[in-house]
């Protein structure tokens, strides 16, 4: 006769372990940390490249007009302290002013008052024979808490300018 035999039984489990839950919430508690850490590097990389691209189109924006302005004129002067240039043009009736530029607080300012470079920490103007003009300046954003040294966005940038407008006279 044949003998029957009886099937293994499959064990079946209806739940997890107490165990097993706290291994998959570590688990994923550890790996939503390093997603939200990643997301928030991204974001403070995104705003400083923002802040530092601002600055840069402010810095590019404000010396194009100087730059304008010395090419317009005959000869500059550069003030005591390098913070300030007058810009003039030879004429056959005498010298008029083109332009003027100082540093205020943290502005660079035109002859009427008028911001044209923001967010400055330094400028520099210098020249050694009146006609050639080199323009450093340098810009600062705060991004976050004042005094923290490691969120702000810095930016240096220099220049150097010629006046076309030679006078014959």
């Amino acid at each position: 006769m044949h003998e029957r035999r009886s099937a293994p039984r499959i064990r079946t489990q209806r739940g997890l372990t107490i165990m097993e839950l706290l291994v998959a919430s570590a688990v994923a508690g550890i790996v939503a940390l390093a997603v939200v850490s990643m997301y928030v590097t991204a974001l403070k990389a995104w705003d400083r490249a923002g802040a530092v691209l601002a600055l840069q189109r402010n810095a590019d924006l404000g010396l194009e007009r100087i730059v304008s302005d010395v090419r317009r004129g005959s000869r500059v002067e550069i003030g005591s302290g390098h913070t300030s240039m007058r810009i003039y043009r030879t004429t056959a009736t005498g010298d008029s002013l083109v332009a003027a530029y100082t540093l205020v607080g943290d502005e660079v300012r035109n002859q009427y008052d008028a911001t044209v470079i923001d967010r400055v920490t330094s400028v520099r103007f210098t020249s050694g024979n009146g006609v050639k003009v080199r323009i450093e300046v340098d810009l600062m954003d705060d991004l976050g808490t004042p005094g923290l040294e490691g969120d702000d966005a810095t930016l240096q940038m220099e220049t150097v300018a010629v006046c076309r407008n030679r006078s014959l006279y």
